[in-house]
């Protein structure tokens, strides 16, 4: 490492140390500089996963590429990190104890209330078992209690302050004030569809290319990587619909080349966009639990557990007045089967949303179960938050998905409903 990227590093690191408090009970490990997983390092924590004196604590590892330790990911209380990041500081930061087989990076300096072991290959591990868990714990400084409450209430005062600027932005909007060339694109879209029909297309694992093929003479909204399907369907959306900043910032570049319909996404998603495609209108949105339809994306939305949300709400916004699932299983997307295909993301992509999963729920461990049943629960909210708001002002939305687990609309079969040009009586 070259002198200013250490100086910078340093910089860096000391910044988020100012941020960042100690958390009891942590471990970071790593072998050969996130290379490997092996040697007395890895015994030694398969043998804590083992000791249940240890059930209460956290582990994690870090790795150059922890793409390819994936597995490591159904273990107990485990997390991954990728070595040198902004993410691995923090890690490091917050960890009560550092294992590794030789020095950690220069940049990184244990602070005086956290332990730093270093294993050699022929070390005597078994010795530490105990040791560790008998390490009495930190008290937390005064400052570390202000950071923690600092912390809270600057993000509760950003999201009000967030509420506030978006709504008055969004109501001198609609009174022909303050465009821009994305506001405006959002006020000549309203209503332009209104008392049509269109199809909202999960990538769940119903989803085929034959069923697409019905519905080319159809308005459409694809979303997320549906364009997978391609080579199976002459089918292509009329509307496409992405959401996630991680699909924008590691699949992007796949997105702008595959998808050339219109594209729909957040503001957040947009920025984060390598390559942003020409034909493609953000809204504004803010990141909360509290999910409740808006139903003026003017101002802003709110998106949550789906992209099926933000796609409704661009639908309700355009005036369709009937709006049909189509692909929506609301099945585990980390399991075996949850997609359409196989190879619908990467394990690298598939990673950073579990550990988001994991902070979410303020939990470093998860079965495969646990995150489905999660995904599951929250996406079951805002369906359900969508069919009032649909009910409440005379849209009608229906699931056309062969099977899956969404009772939330009526059922109805897709060919019956193309029989009917005009939708549903």
């Amino acid at each position: 490492m070259s002198i200013s990227i250490l100086k910078k590093s340093r910089i860096r690191y000391r910044l988020h140390r100012l941020t960042t408090t100690i958390e009891d009970q942590t471990i970071l490990f790593e072998v050969s500089g996130g290379a490997e997983y092996s040697g007395s390092v890895r015994l030694l924590y398969e043998a804590l996963q083992k000791d249940d004196r240890y059930r209460s604590f956290y582990f994690i590892w870090s790795f150059e590429n922890p793409e390819e330790h994936s597995d490591l990911l159904v273990r107990h209380h485990t997390m991954l990190v990728r070595r040198g990041t902004a993410a691995y500081m923090k890690c490091a930061i917050s960890a009560s104890h550092w294992i590794s087989d030789q020095p950690m990076p220069d940049y990184l300096k244990p602070a005086s209330k956290q332990s730093h072991i270093t294993l050699q290959s022929d070390a005597v591990w078994q010795s530490l078992i105990d040791s560790i868990c008998e390490t009495a714990p930190h008290s937390a400084s005064p400052y570390e209690h202000f950071i923690k409450y600092s912390k809270k209430m600057l993000n509760r005062m950003r999201l009000l302050s967030l509420m506030g600027w978006y709504n008055g932005i969004g109501f001198f909007r609609s009174h022909g004030l303050f465009h821009n060339n994305n506001s405006l694109r959002l006020e000549r879209m309203k209503g332009i569809h209104k008392g049509k029909r269109c199809f909202l297309i999960g990538n769940g694992p119903s989803l085929t290319g034959s069923d697409l093929d019905l519905l080319q003479d159809e308005y459409t909204f694809g979303t997320n990587m549906v364009y997978k399907i391609f080579d199976s369907t002459e089918w292509r959306p009329s509307f496409h619909c992405v959401s996630d900043t991680i699909y924008a910032s590691k699949l992007g570049l796949e997105l702008s080349q595959k998808v050339k319909a219109p594209l729909f996404t957040t503001e957040r998603t947009y920025r984060r966009m390598k390559l942003k495609p020409v034909n493609t209108t953000y809204v504004h949105t803010l990141q909360s639990e509290r999910y409740r339809v808006r139903g003026n994306i003017q101002a802003y939305c709110m998106v949550k557990a789906t992209v099926l949300s933000l796609a409704a709400e661009i639908a309700f916004h355009m005036g369709f007045s009937e709006i049909y699932l189509i692909g929506v299983d609301c099945t585990n997307p980390h399991t075996k089967g949850g997609h359409f295909t196989e190879n619908y993301t990467t394990k690298e992509v598939a990673e950073t949303d579990i550990n988001r999963i994991k902070t979410r729920m303020k939990t470093k461990s998860l079965t495969t179960e646990q995150i489905g049943e999660h995904i599951i629960d929250r996406s079951m909210e805002v369906y359900s938050l969508l069919h009032e708001y649909a009910a409440k002002h005379g849209v009608k939305i229906y699931n056309a998905t062969r099977g899956g687990n969404l009772e939330i609309f009526p059922r109805v079969r897709l060919e019956e409903v193309l029989e009917k040009k005009g939708g549903i009586v």
